[in-house]
């Protein structure tokens, strides 16, 4: 059984690193599986958790406090998890970052080139796929970027540009290549991995349009409108900015990381408006049932315009 690795399929932009929706997937012999939530859908969103449990019994084996928005892998005895960050607002990065956690806690991390797999999606993109050189079809190259983060036999194998292949040993969580891709790809390996795939959250359940309703179950900014005596507006007729973030967890805490209001004229803080804020929303009570099921806390961020 081949391992199921992260990875999200996005027209013209195939395998794109990351979605920052919540997922799971097995390591390749299907003993251990691993559960990654995360508490918000913005990008490169790393807030959540992510946990490993044993898959005939369906205990917990150990659990990290983040959510893995990247490449993962998870090796065969469950313990070792390999996470990779290749990109950032959807650019590719220059430098990877690869983080290996053992038994929950991070181990090591290492600075890693650009994903070759960059170089072919680039030029699917462009409608520019060449008909000679590294990136045709038929070359070696070309399956390589197509394939540039797999696991066999507990070893990861990841495809960087010039191009190279950097191969680790997940049990003993050591570097044991890196070196001519190409010819490293063709000695060792009969056939390619099957494409990887993981399993989403992703039905509508999961990005939670009614999040947060108050106690009442009304709209939060309904309530706050209503409650500071200002209209909801459009940027170009506002006066003021409301910015609000706030986690709510399922037993019903909130922890308060904005309640500000800025005056548009100055683009400063009103202070006045700004305490007052504060003390209506920490006074609200929210309804948990529309945070996503399996999910222990959700993040709502907004900016609102006001007149």
């Amino acid at each position: 059984m081949r391992l199921v690795l992260v990875l999200i399929l996005i027209p013209f932009l195939s395998k794109a690193q990351h979605k920052s929706v919540s997922y799971e997937l097995m390591n390749e012999v299907g003993t251990y599986k691993l559960i990654s939530l995360t508490f918000s859908h913005d990008l490169d969103n790393s807030e959540g958790i992510t946990y490993v449990i044993h898959k005939q019994d369906g205990d917990t084996v150990y659990q990290l406090e983040e959510f893995l928005n990247g490449w993962v892998a998870l090796s065969n005895n469950g313990q070792t998890i390999a996470h990779l960050v290749s990109e950032k607002d959807k650019e590719p990065l220059d430098h990877s970052l690869l983080s290996m956690y053992r038994n929950g806690k991070k181990f090591d991390t290492a600075q890693l080139e650009r994903l070759v797999h960059y170089e072919l999606v680039s030029a699917k993109s462009r409608d520019r796929l060449p008909t000679s050189g590294w990136l045709r079809n038929d070359s070696i190259y070309h399956q390589m970027a197509t394939h540039p983060f797999y696991i066999t036999e507990d070893r990861l194998y990841l495809s960087f540009d010039k191009p190279t292949l950097a191969v680790f040993d997940l049990n003993q969580l050591f570097h044991i290549y890196t070196g001519d891709g190409a010819n490293h790809f063709h000695q060792n390996y009969y056939s390619l991995p099957n494409a990887p795939y993981r399993v989403e959250y992703s039905s509508e359940e999961y990005f939670p349009q009614s999040f947060p309703q108050t106690k009442s179950g009304g709209s939060l900014i309904d309530a706050v409108s209503a409650l500071l005596k200002i209209e909801k507006t459009i940027p170009n007729e506002a006066k003021f900015r409301m910015e609000i973030e706030f986690k709510l967890d399922v037993s019903g805490h909130t922890e308060w990381r904005n309640t500000t209001i800025y005056d548009l004229a100055t683009n400063a803080m009103n202070e006045e408006k700004s305490n007052e804020l504060k003390s209506i929303l920490e006074n609200l009570q929210f309804q948990t049932s529309t945070i996503p099921p399996k999910h222990p806390a959700w993040i709502f961020s907004k900016i609102v315009w006001l007149k």
